[in-house]
């Protein structure tokens, strides 16, 4: 009986430890929630935005979610906003694929909803989340907004499962009934033990599934084989770079441009319009020799009636690079090349100048697909090209541009 007693005082003592020295198990996400939402901004209506808010764990109840969320809308098409650490992966591929048959467009940002109207809200970019199973959902977009700072997560998807096994403790206790001994059991400790154990089949038929679902989006190979050599335990978040590289991102931009047209309706500025000169903003070719390597991009009034004067300028970091010789060749969807170079010999630091027809500008869609090239001095053969492909949208500040010469 010393030992039933012994253990009885480890209990005690053990419940009698401080709260804080106690572990407490991290709390279970919220299950994703999907509702239609309608921006808060002050002075917006009576155009004010609306989008479906996506935001939680992605459950076997979440598919149903949307479906009804959809259901909701009367046949109108809102874009998504999306934030969300992942979840079950068969849920989150159908998803993505109901996305895709419907045509919608998907961003990773946050919604906060207002206290005084669950249904009113605003955009909060400060640390966008797409994580795990979250990208396949991302993945059915079929126009997909990445701010650059937003933590797009990838890893292995595993198949668990937990074994749960009840343990019992039990002492013999012997006791005299009259002239004979009586022996039986008595239960002195219950508990239960778990273990994780992978499931190697299981997980190669996720595995495959999920290839031909990113297959199947239209999603570069290299988005898989980032997901599938990144370990289950751990999380790759994607440089900028690469959310464009994989296709995960057809967009790197803030999430309001969810909000734009595919393609500008704006028509051409009256011929009369004089266009003010103006830097549009900085686009970005990556790191060189430990620096960024941007190009600033500014317009003025053309040379002659209905041409934009294109300048831009060449910075490493915050320092000017020698423009001298060099060019910058932008490849517009079905147009011929446009060059633009410096040829004042008294500026070697000086502006890369062409000039553009207007209407070509202002009929330029957000997503068309541009090439835009730095290309070295024709005399420094260590030199290489820089090139970007992307959206007219990143790679010409489009939405800016039009609103300066349309």
């Amino acid at each position: 009986m010393s030992r039933i007693a012994s253990r009885l005082a480890l209990a005690l003592s053990l419940l009698a430890l401080p709260a804080a020295a106690q572990d407490k198990p991290a709390p279970a996400p919220e299950p994703m929630r999907i509702v239609p939402v309608r921006s808060a901004e002050p002075g917006c209506e009576p155009h004010c935005r609306e989008w479906l808010s996506a935001q939680g764990a992605i459950t076997n109840d979440t598919l149903e979610e949307l479906r009804r969320a959809l259901a909701g809308l009367g046949g109108r098409k809102l874009p998504i906003l999306i934030y969300s650490t992942g979840g079950t992966v068969e849920v989150a591929i159908a998803m993505g694929e109901l996305i895709r048959q419907q045509g919608l467009d998907i961003a990773v940002a946050r919604t906060v909803l207002t206290q005084r109207d669950p249904n009113l809200g605003t955009i909060d970019e400060r640390s966008p989340l797409c994580s795990s199973a979250c990208t396949f959902v991302l993945a059915g977009g079929v126009r997909r907004i990445i701010p650059p700072q937003s933590r797009i997560g990838v890893h292995q998807q595993t198949i668990l499962e937990t074994e749960t096994t009840t343990v019992r403790d039990y002492q013999i206790v012997r006791r005299r009934e009259g002239d004979r001994m009586v022996e039986r059991r008595e239960l002195v400790n219950e508990r239960k033990e778990t273990r994780t154990v992978k499931q190697e089949q299981a997980t190669g038929e996720i595995d495959a599934k999920i290839a031909r679902h990113l297959d199947a989006m239209g999603l570069d190979r290299s988005f898989l084989k980032l997901t599938v050599s990144t370990p289950a335990d751990t999380m790759r978040y994607l440089r900028p770079e690469e959310m464009r590289a994989t296709t995960i991102a057809t967009q790197l931009s803030p999430a309001a441009a969810i909000f734009s047209e595919q393609r500008s309706e704006a028509a051409p500025a009256p011929a009369d319009r004089r266009i003010a000169p103006a830097i549009l903003g900085n686009i970005g070719f990556g790191q060189h020799r430990g620096r960024e390597i941007r190009l600033e991009l500014a317009v003025r009034e053309g040379s002659q009636p209905g041409e934009v004067g294109l300048r831009m300028r060449l910075l490493s970091g915050n320092a000017p690079i020698a423009t001298r010789l060099r060019t910058v060749t932008i490849g517009l969807p079905g147009a011929a090349p446009i060059v633009a170079s410096n040829e004042d010999g008294s500026q070697p630091e000086g502006p890369m100048t062409t000039e553009i027809a207007r209407e070509q500008l202002c009929r330029l869609g957000d997503l068309e697909q541009i090439v835009l090239r730095i290309d070295p001095r024709e005399d420094d053969a260590s030199a290489k090209s820089w090139i970007q492909t992307g959206s007219a949208s990143e790679l010409l500040l489009a939405p800016a541009l039009r609103a300066a010469v349309c």
